[in-house]
């Protein structure tokens, strides 16, 4: 699917919504990520970061950029720009917001809103941030395969879960990421 596709997709199948203005710093423990979509040899991917091993939360766990709100983010799309931009070098010129998916509660207590972008063609980033090993991308078509997903049995605070997981040449994409990858690729198959 090229990016023109899937953005396409997504703007008719997307319940875009005003709740990232909602719910910024309704809560300490709101937070939003950047889903960064970028064309590559013609077909749309998905950009994802691999925190860095000796961070103190989900160390070496693969996510897209994004963190808690901070007091001067003016709603939940400015946070996960301005955590793209400290932690991907990514300037905000670079990055056009699409929309964005319904919140995800995790299983830490937090809220997160993902923030659906289109990288500006040849954009650039680095990982020279704290908080980043490498940046990679996955192509659209390989996460829409159903065959390239797993299903992973493990406790988590004392309850068995089963959670999805897709492999990657830098790690399992698992948890909250892996979640919001599913129902992205949901929303813009149905479309």
């Amino acid at each position: 699917m090229t990016l023109d596709e899937v953005i396409t997709r997504f703007h008719i199948s997307a319940l875009q919504t005003s709740e990232s203005r909602v719910i910024a710093r309704q809560s300490v423990k709101s937070s939003a990520v950047l889903m960064p979509l970028i064309e590559q040899h013609g077909q749309a991917a998905l950009l994802f970061c691999k925190r860095a091993a000796y961070l103190k939360h989900h160390p070496s766990q693969l996510c897209f950029p994004g963190g808690k709100a901070e007091p001067e983010d003016t709603d939940l799309v400015k946070t996960a720009l301005r955590e793209t931009q400290e932690e991907l070098g990514i300037s905000t010129d670079n990055i056009t917001p699409l929309g964005t998916l319904s919140i995800h509660s995790t299983l830490t207590g937090f809220t997160i809103l993902p923030v659906v972008a289109k990288l500006a063609p040849h954009t650039q980033w680095h990982t020279e941030s704290s908080e980043v090993e490498h940046a990679f991308t996955i192509p659209i078509a390989q996460l829409s395969r159903e065959s390239n997903w797993y299903t992973y049995e493990l406790q988590l605070a004392g309850k068995p879960r089963q959670l999805p997981g897709f492999i990657t040449p830098h790690g399992l994409l698992w948890g909250a990421t892996a979640s919001l990858v599913k129902n992205f690729i949901q929303l813009i198959k149905t479309a």
